[in-house]
């Protein structure tokens, strides 16, 4: 198949032995030598289609960029920016490490008739940086390192060239089999003296890895830098980027993240890389390389320190009264903190026994626990991501995982059984279905897959956009999502009817093992009660404090919340406040697990720890 290269072509697909589309006459070749295979991306801003050179022997592919004029821009203005940015790139391209430009077309005049600006890029080959986190897991000091030092002389080499990338991504990073680090992908690059104006509201770059000022039309070397420090975070916790900032403290938290610890000058040199002011950021990518092989050290920003109040005098003590005492009182506390983990605490369950727990972590282990000694029975090892979900699946755990992988346990023996590796990205969440028959999991891409697991097949799949599943079989859908605002309820893969009225992201949500009511929080600091079966919402209650994660207890009387702040809240249902709020993890509660006996909560924490809370007498 050929692939027209106009952009207005109404079906740009043509046979391969064709020199001009059969659809809109244009000319399928450039200099009877390159033509389009397939369309592999299309944005605002132009398009990249994947290419074939017919002038290498043998035949080789190449990468077509084409240029999309935006905004109130004049189109000699376009057409003179795209000219100086093809020669600056030209010159780059003198460089085993950026793609050599092989043609390049530059219209007259930008009318619909004529093809649109292009560059022909030849294909770098590779695994891209994006591809060795998903197949490496997250990388150790030395590895960020080195990385880095291979990365900035680059980027400084992009910079002295008068350009600014505006598009890092792990997907432009490529290892080259001749073990080197190449940058590709200069569809957004732009010539720059000092900054590289868009017009406003344009958005350069891959979202998650823009820099602040790039929101606003405005981009420097230092935004580049900005990018790679993002980068950065998502190698050394492989994490999304979006979680390593909390909202609610307008500040970076990803070295709570953190598998294993980082030197200080590291971690202070990543810190200046995400700093939101370009002005705090290293001056250059050569001055960042400097503070990192020690030549010289960069000012650390400077945390806004608050003073603590004074403590109130001490009361004096009357001798002459006699000491009061107060019988003890059962109340809801804390008897146990189980540690282990090296990495924030992502789901957390209880065995139909209530003798054993299992919890899943962002170290990439799992780990069971005795509930009645308070110790570690087993560490499992093997997935090469962030575990997100694990669960009893009778005499095994069944576990899914970063690394697009739901895995099969033995939990006692300690040995990996049958593994699921359908999903085409990162799996999010999962839930057993239909008596443990069924498996369904939520990937990164918003698609929710259903398998059999007696069988260990496949069985279908279908966009959700959500962000969570919870079981939802005391009803006749199989599944409940999350999606923005709303839960959804499925059934035969379709929507059939969804509960609305969060005025914010859905941050936790769960039923009730009859399936009669839902409990969802959302970034509105709001907990929702809601009838399933009339499809209402009955309660709501106002928080102080975003809640992360919620669980119904089985004599579904009440309910549990862990919020952002590390507190655990207590609710009986019906009732206005929550019975009791109990403070003990230092940072946001992740997961909640109830016994079946409805006697102990156990709680996962950004914080790594796993705390028991039980009522009783302290």
């Amino acid at each position: 198949m050929v692939y027209c290269l106009n952009y207005h072509c109404p079906n740009p697909e043509n046979p391969d032995k064709g020199k001009f589309c059969l659809h809109c006459g244009q000319k399928l070749w450039l200099s009877d030598r390159f033509g389009g295979l397939s369309l592999i991306q299309h944005g605002v801003k132009g398009r990249t289609i994947l290419g074939i050179d017919r002038g290498t022997n043998p035949v080789s592919y190449c990468v077509i960029k084409q240029s999309l004029i935006t905004g109130s821009v004049m189109p000699q203005d376009f057409l003179t920016e795209f000219n100086k940015n093809l020669t600056q790139l030209e010159k780059l391209g003198d460089r085993r490490e950026f793609p050599k430009i092989l043609h390049s077309v530059i219209p007259q005049h930008l009318k619909p008739s004529e093809l649109l600006p292009m560059i022909v890029f030849e294909k770098i080959t590779g695994e891209s940086l994006l591809q060795q986190l998903n197949t490496h897991g997250c990388f150790k000091e030395e590895e960020l390192v080195d990385f880095l030092q291979e990365i900035l002389p680059l980027l400084q080499i992009i910079h002295d060239h008068g350009l600014v990338h505006r598009d890092l991504s792990p997907a432009n990073l490529i290892f080259t089999p001749e073990k080197y680090w190449t940058i590709v992908d200069f569809t957004a690059a732009k010539v720059t003296s000092k900054v590289a104006n868009a017009h406003p509201g344009t958005l350069i770059g891959s979202g998650i890895y823009t820099a602040p000022e790039q929101l606003h039309g405005k981009s420097y070397p230092a935004s580049d830098l900005y990018s790679l420090g993002i980068i950065c975070l998502e190698l050394l916790t492989m994490m999304h980027p979006f979680e390593l900032f909390s909202d609610h403290e307008n500040r970076w938290v990803w070295r709570d993240f953190l598998t294993t610890p980082i030197s200080d000058s590291l971690a202070n040199l990543l810190d200046m890389l995400i700093e939101d002011r370009v002005g705090d950021r290293p001056a250059s990518a050569q001055m960042a390389l400097d503070h990192l092989q020690g030549k010289i050290s960069l000012p650390i920003p400077i945390p806004v320190l608050t003073t603590p109040k004074p403590s109130p005098p001490p009361q004096k003590s009357n001798p002459a009264s006699p000491k009061q005492t107060t019988p003890p009182t059962e109340e809801w506390h804390c008897f146990k903190t189980l540690k282990g983990h090296r990495g924030y605490i992502s789901d957390l369950n209880f065995d139909e026994t209530g003798h054993f727990l299992v919890s899943a972590s962002a170290d990439q282990t799992i780990r069971v626990w005795n509930t009645e000694y308070y110790w570690e029975v087993g560490c499992l090892r093997g997935h090469r991501g962030i575990v997100s979900a694990a669960t009893f699946f009778g005499s095994q755990i069944i576990s899914s995982s970063w690394d697009y992988t739901v895995r099969l346990w033995d939990w006692r023996t300690k040995t990996e059984g049958d593994r699921l590796e359908k999903r085409q990205a990162w799996i999010t969440d999962l839930v057993l279905l239909e008596n443990k028959h069924k498996l369904a999991t939520l990937g990164a891409d918003h698609h929710i897959s259903l398998w059999d697991l007696k069988t260990k097949t496949f069985l279908d799949s279908w966009q959700a956009d959500s962000s969570g599943l919870i079981d939802a079989d005391g009803l006749s859908p199989v599944v409940a999502s999350a999606n923005h605002h709303d839960i959804l309820l499925w059934q035969n893969q379709k929507a059939i009817s969804n509960l609305s009225g969060h005025l914010d992201q859905i941050t936790a949500f769960q039923i009730s093992t009859n399936g009669k009511f839902l409990i969802s929080a959302g970034a509105d600091n709001t907990l929702r009660v809601w009838s399933v079966l009339n499809r209402k919402c009955d309660k709501i209650y106002q928080l102080n404090n975003p809640i992360q994660t919620i669980a119904i207890f089985p004599n579904k009387r009440f309910f549990a919340a862990g919020d952002d702040q590390g507190t655990l809240h207590i609710w009986q249902l019906g009732q206005e406040h929550p019975i009791t709020s109990l403070s003990g993890h230092r940072s946001a509660i992740r997961a909640i697990a109830i016994s079946p006996d409805n006697q102990t909560i156990a709680t996962g924490s950004q914080d790594k720890t796993i705390k028991l809370w039980r009522f009783g007498i302290q």
